[in-house]
């Protein structure tokens, strides 16, 4: 216990220091200590805050959320509880996150990127930089040894950056995977469009059009409208309508038109 006061008390002082940077310094054990300047705002981090104390503004605590009314450079120091070994936060704006677990328990997953990780006496201190952050560890205490060494440490950030070199290089192979068979799904449409569209006979997206033209319909977008196709699909449909002689274009002013001209077989029949 003796131990983490005195670690409280160094977090505190150290944050005095470097009041003119925009940060987070996270303990395990719950105490937090924030330095901002120029926000009106703070998310607290972690659950059950007590013993909040801000420093430099008049504020209200409207949920998990400080509001600040003045003041350009604020300290907030508080306590609370981190379940499960899960330290959790996302803010509005970007942060310096320093985070301080003790070496003998186990960094099961950092995320973003720590900008650096290092032991520093039986303690883990890790940097990580953005508006958000995803740290699990694990609280179980080895039975024997004295935590992890400077190699141990040193493999554990290699795998932490490459695990997320990996995941990115995947998500950008399945997303250029999804990609190209979306666009080979969209040229086999064109391809079977364009074999409709060379024929004379009219098939149901014909007649769909066709029929919105005799219902009313003047333009293309009226088409789109009333059918419920694309645009696109609507536009080949009445080039192919009018080539045939079942459309016919008007344009006045400016203004493109159309109106029905003759009718399928089956329709004259009737």
């Amino acid at each position: 216990m003796r131990y983490v006061l005195m670690a409280t008390l160094v977090l505190l002082i150290s944050a005095l220091l470097t009041s003119g940077q925009q940060s987070a310094t996270i303990y395990y054990n719950g105490t937090v200590v924030v330095q901002l300047n120029n926000v009106t705002s703070f998310h607290l981090i972690g659950n059950n805050v007590s013993n909040l104390k801000v420093i430099g503004s008049r504020f209200n605590l409207t949920g998990d959320y400080l509001y600040f009314h003045n003041g350009t450079k604020v300290t907030i120091s508080y306590d609370t509880y981190f379940p499960n070994g899960v330290i959790n936060a996302n803010e509005p704006y970007n942060l310096t996150f320093y985070v301080l677990i003790p070496s003998y328990y186990s960094l099961v997953y950092v995320s973003p990127t720590p900008v650096s990780l290092e032991t520093k006496g039986s303690t883990y201190n890790l940097t990580v930089k953005g508006n958000s952050l995803d740290i699990l560890f694990s609280t179980a205490k080895p039975t024997s040894g004295e935590g992890l060494s400077q190699e141990d440490l040193t493999v554990i950030t290699i795998l932490i950056i490459t695990d997320s070199i990996l995941a990115f290089v995947i998500f950008e192979y399945l997303r250029m995977r999804r990609r190209r068979s979306k666009g080979d799904i969209e040229n086999v449409r064109e391809d079977r469009e364009e074999a409709e569209l060379a024929t004379q006979e009219l098939n149901d997206r014909d007649l769909l059009v066709l029929e919105a033209f005799k219902k009313g319909s003047k333009t293309l977008a009226d088409a789109a409208r009333v059918t419920g196709l694309p645009k696109s699909t609507v536009y080949r449909r009445i080039k192919k309508l009018v080539k045939l002689g079942y459309l016919i274009e008007r344009r006045e002013g400016g203004k493109l038109w159309y109106e029905v001209g003759k009718l399928p077989d089956k329709d004259q029949n009737t």
